[in-house]
């Protein structure tokens, strides 16, 4: 499916079935990644706080055991000669948002959830593709060092996550129906328009109006609680949106 920076390999995730029953089933977008803060040898580049640089342990994970991941990473992927890595402080950010502001206002239990995304494989952002390509400092650093051609997507667009999502609608509706789920998160407007196509929801985006207001949907006979959210990864506005979402809950 491509490869990382570094060299590891691409690989499909959040494609598996709940394998017990669970209150709440959460929807992003597509996976992130493992990161690490990288400083080539001197004087080389200069230091990047944050390179994805494999496959995420499981969807929206939180960060726990990243020593243990990095390191066995590093053993298996990274060569000395190419600088210095630690864990980044990146890792694991949206996991732990997920769970205190999005399902703890929810009454959902950390425990009692399962996540997947609309489309299986990690994608560059646009920050990361400035520093893997063209002028970048990884780029620039290929031939001298010696590293492996980053071979990964480009973050898609809303519409493009909605259109590829298309091919997944049988995948995404066999786990929300396994997970027994009661509650459903969608994590951003692709997600919501995802799940809007896969049920003819009259409503997909989010709106300030009607943020605030849980839906409900049908999924092959099974009645659901929809709560359309934005991502963690949020900008103002809709921060303070979402603030006000979690003041209601109390």
């Amino acid at each position: 499916m491509g490869t990382f920076p570094f060299g590891a390999p691409v690989n499909e995730l959040a494609l598996g079935v709940p394998l017990r029953r669970v209150r709440a089933f959460v929807l992003g977008a597509y996976p992130s990644a493992l990161h690490v803060e990288w400083t080539p040898p001197p004087p080389l580049g200069r230091r990047i706080a944050a390179l994805p640089v494999d496959n995420e342990p499981y969807p929206f994970w939180d960060g726990l055991g990243m020593d243990h991941f990095v390191e066995r990473w590093r053993s298996e992927h990274f060569d000395p000669s190419w600088g210095r890595v630690r864990p980044s402080m990146m890792n694991g950010t949206s996991g732990r948002a997920l769970h205190e502001r999005w399902l703890k206002p929810l009454g959902v239990d950390p425990m009692d959830y399962f996540v997947t995304d609309c489309l299986p494989t990690s994608m560059l952002s646009t920050g990361v593709a400035k520093r893997v390509t063209g002028d970048g400092v990884y780029a620039s650093l290929i031939d001298t060092l010696g590293l492996p051609k980053v071979d990964m997507q480009p973050h898609p667009s809303e519409g493009d996550i909605v259109r590829r999502a298309a091919l997944h609608h049988g995948r995404i509706r066999e786990q929300i129906l396994a997970s027994g789920a009661e509650i459903l998160v969608t994590l951003g407007n692709a997600a919501a328009r995802v799940v809007q196509q896969m049920t003819g929801h009259p409503e997909g985006v989010l709106t300030e109006k009607t943020y605030r207001q849980a839906r409900a949907i049908r999924i092959e006979g099974r009645s659901l609680t929809w709560h359309a959210l934005v991502h963690p990864a949020v900008r103002p506005p809709w921060d303070e949106r979402h603030d006000a979402w979690i003041a209601i809950r109390g």
